[in-house]
């Protein structure tokens, strides 16, 4: 089809957020979550420039059109704005708790991943170096996480585990901002890194990159929140690490996706498949996400809720997405965490939830004489996580994802009310 007014409304999309993150620095310089989040928009944007010049996705996208853009630009600019408040408000010192039940959720997390040890390393030696010596290892991995995704949502198999990824974000937060303290146990801080970086690597051996890119960005929002609090030694001593694990853990993600491409013929070549994962959000919000031919009512972004409530929801993505397979587009295909709620809900509750929650959170966030409460930096955390993670998927506390949420929802009650 022909492109060329199709590129020129998606390089005004571009355009907004280059303006949106020359502005957010014109007084403010510092380097944040929120800098890390319009930096990865414009990247989207750029490989959304390849994917929709690419010929052999010709037939994949529609026409694009004018208003999505900026229904999208708008809505991820509210979910965005309690980092932008941080931004503008002058903070020197971390309000400390002083409360040892913060870390709780760090040593039940560790605990899971001791408990996990043994499967972690039976599983290291048959799929995670398989998948670098075996050309078909990745492929194969990955379709047995799909087969056994269909059955998932039905019964608790692995309790640790479970529990594991429900506090992960959770611990994330609370060991970048142990890092901000004077009083250090670095036994303790390198063992919950450690756990950390376990939990991004076990993902990789089921064949799964979607996991281990959302534990990276996780990561990455708990660094940019906390990073100019952090002591310039210890900085350095982040970057490095940050550098050495995204090396280790991007090798095997490649020979994942060039083992799930590698065997289709007649087509792109896997770099190509690349470019489409990470641009396509941005197009198929703009072709299908406003109008997909009805709702799912909630049944993805709330479906442990929902489940609670009625019994005909549906317990994973496979029940859903025959639910409402005459939808025009479901979450087989990524349409940012907007799309999400806008799939879920319709434009018009998405938006009033969009600017009733981050309305509620920018009036939390008010720093007085410098200082910030922990709790405070917590909703921004969040919105950093959200941003961060769906940005290019999906809403990413969706389904089990719930688990997470509620983490998040009782440390935030206890540290408010501390």
């Amino acid at each position: 089809m022909d492109t060329t007014d199709d590129n020129i409304l998606l390089a005004l999309y571009t355009l907004f957020w280059v303006i949106s993150f020359i502005v957010y620095h014109y007084r403010n310089r510092h380097i944040d979550g929120g800098s890390a989040v319009m930096a990865s928009y414009i990247v989207y944007c750029f490989f959304s420039f390849i994917t929709l010049n690419d010929e052999f996705f010709d037939d994949t996208y529609e026409h694009l059109s004018l208003f999505p853009f900026i229904y999208l630009y708008v809505m991820l600019m509210l979910a965005l704005s309690p980092a932008i408040k941080l931004h503008r408000s002058p903070v020197i010192k971390i309000k400390d708790p002083h409360s040892k039940a913060l870390l709780i959720p760090c040593y039940i997390a560790i605990l899971c991943i001791c408990v996990q040890i043994p499967s972690i390393l039976s599983n290291f030696n048959s799929n995670f170096v398989s998948i670098l010596t075996d050309s078909d290892a990745g492929k194969d991995a990955y379709l047995e996480a799909f087969e056994n995704s269909k059955s998932a949502g039905s019964a608790i198999r692995n309790l640790p585990a479970v529990l594991y990824n429900m506090l992960y974000d959770c611990t994330v937060f609370i060991f970048f901002f142990l890092l901000t303290r004077k009083d250090k146990n670095i036994n303790f801080l390198v063992l919950l890194f450690l756990s950390i970086i376990i939990g991004m690597i076990i993902p990789v051996m089921d064949g799964r990159r979607g996991s281990v890119i959302k534990c990276g960005l996780t990561i990455l929002a708990g660094y940019m929140l906390f990073r100019q609090f952090i002591s310039i030694k210890i900085d350095r001593i982040i970057k490095i690490s940050g550098i050495i694990i995204t090396a280790i853990v991007a090798i095997p993600i490649i020979a994942i996706t060039i083992s799930r491409f590698s065997d289709r013929k007649n087509g792109t070549d896997t770099s190509g498949y690349v470019y489409w994962y990470i641009g396509q959000a941005n197009i198929y919000f703009n072709n299908y996400a406003l109008d997909a031919g009805g709702t799912r009512n909630g049944d993805r972004t709330f479906n442990m809720v929902k489940r609670l409530l009625s019994s005909d929801t549906p317990k994973n993505y496979t029940e859903r997405r025959e639910k409402y397979k005459k939808l025009k587009i479901d979450d087989d295909f990524y349409t940012t965490f907007v799309g999400d709620f806008v799939l879920d809900f319709g434009p018009l509750s998405a938006f009033i939830i969009f600017v009733a929650f981050n309305s509620w959170a920018i009036i939390q966030i008010r720093p007085r004489c410098g200082i910030i409460k922990l709790h405070q930096l917590l909703l921004v955390y969040f919105a950093l996580c959200v941003s961060l993670q769906g940005g290019m998927t999906l809403f990413m506390y969706s389904d089990t994802g719930n688990l997470s949420l509620g983490a998040m929802m009782l440390l935030y009650i206890w540290l408010r009310n501390h």
